[in-house]
């Protein structure tokens, strides 16, 4: 009970300093805040488009063509209509060209399709015809860009409909074999259908679509959600803070010893191995209360993914064990409060810039840098949350919850050996 009271005691020392609870919470969150306020809250409305809204007028004056169910003027104005573009883009259907362009005039409107007659006739038959138009409000600048190529792959496709089907026909007169009117037109209604799939999966559904070409950062993204990215990011700070608690709660027992209070204490019944036992779970509490709060924290603020419970509270253990440790192990080496300045200033921000904990976000960073964050507590920490937020299973993370326990074990037995032999 005595290691528990004494632990208990120095723990509301802890608490009762601001700077380290601005250091252990404050900061960790206030870092957070600011990345995902300067990335417009990455992973906050995961799905959403990014591309601007734009309203987009259509004069469709096309008929279909002899054969052919569907006029490609139908077919165009469908891909615009799809639900999937909703969030960005709405479409509005005039009767006559003369009305759509007092429209876009009055800015009602920040582009304009217009669809010729007889284009799927032109367009089919091979002669050249009038192509289609397309206006657009000056102000604007993306949207209208993207509708463009919208509009460019569509025509190709449709290039490549009549191109096709002129194969298919020249491939049945060599058999000696006639593609009758019923056989075009079962031909043309199959291509339309297709490519209209395809349009959908182009624009509406890159996950399907047949090219996809993509950034490496792009393809790191497709892996990992904006919110596991986000969280890594929220991982990250919560693991350096982490480790400066340890180290910084354990500095009371050199601000004790300056003070003279450590003296008194020792000349008290309480075995000396008990005291320094209820310091040291004080820190443990310390680094432990920290995690949970900015676990809890992370959750509502930022919406962050943890990953399952039971992996989320391994990646916890091995954190708060490796503080400790490394904690008691630095303070053990030190003789004054004062040297310990430079000690959770620079060693620890040093020691969190080779772990990975500064560049969790950052995509195709060296190998040999993953091969560092190895060496360090602080590295296998991370591993652990890294797999935690992919969703990995327990099992998975017992390897680095392993190598933690060991490293921070082995160095809280180093600090605890130290300590007992300065206040022998």
């Amino acid at each position: 009970m005595k290691i528990i009271d004494l632990a208990l005691k120095d723990l509301l020392r802890s608490l009762r300093s601001m700077f380290l609870v601005g250091m252990s919470l404050l900061a960790p969150l206030l870092i957070t805040a600011l990345i995902f306020f300067a990335f417009g809250g990455l992973g906050s409305d995961e799905g959403s488009s990014d591309l601007p809204s734009v309203t987009v007028g259509i004069v469709n004056l096309d008929q279909p063509a002899t054969g052919a169910a569907v006029a490609i003027g139908d077919s165009l104005y469908g891909m615009f209509t799809d639900p999937s573009v909703s969030s960005w883009i709405t479409t509005v259907k005039y009767v006559d060209e003369t009305t759509a362009r007092a429209a876009l005039d009055k800015q009602e409107v920040g582009a304009l399709v217009i669809v010729p007659e007889n284009f799927s006739a032109a367009i089919l038959s091979g002669k050249a015809g009038q192509p289609i138009r397309l206006l657009q409000d000056p102000t604007l600048t993306i949207s209208p860009m993207v509708i463009q190529n919208m509009i460019t792959s569509f025509l190709d496709g449709i290039t490549g409909g009549g191109v096709a089907i002129q194969v298919v026909m020249e491939s049945q007169s060599a058999r000696g074999l006639t593609l009758d009117a019923s056989g075009i037109t079962n031909l043309i209604s199959r291509y339309q259908a297709w490519y209209t799939a395809f349009q959908r999966a182009l624009f509406h559904d890159p996950q399907q679509a047949a090219l996809n070409v993509r950034t490496p950062a792009a393809e790191a993204s497709s892996e990992s959600s904006g919110m596991q990215i986000f969280s890594m990011v929220m991982a990250g700070q919560m693991i350096f803070f982490a480790f400066y608690t340890g180290a910084y709660a354990m500095m009371s027992i050199l601000t004790e010893q300056e003070e003279g209070t450590l003296a008194r204490l020792f000349t008290t019944p309480t075995d000396r191995t008990q005291i320094l036992a209820g310091k040291f779970l004080a820190v443990l509490l310390a680094v432990l209360i920290q995690g949970v709060v900015l676990l809890i924290a992370g959750r509502l603020a930022f919406n962050s993914y943890w990953g399952q419970p039971i992996s989320m509270l391994m990646a916890l253990l091995a954190q708060v064990v490796g503080a400790t440790g490394l904690g008691v192990l630095l303070m053990s080496l030190v003789k004054t409060s004062k040297q310990a300045g430079p000690i959770l200033g620079g060693g620890l921000s040093a020691v969190g810039m080779l772990s990975g904990l500064f560049t969790v976000a950052v995509p195709n960073m060296p190998v040999f840098m993953d091969t560092l964050a190895l060496f360090t507590p602080q590295g296998w920490a991370l591993r652990a949350w890294r797999l935690a937020i992919n969703g990995s299973s327990a099992s998975e993370l017992l390897v680095p919850l392993a190598a933690n326990l060991a490293i921070g074990l082995v160095m809280f037995a180093i600090g605890a050996a130290l300590f007992r032999r300065r206040f022998a």
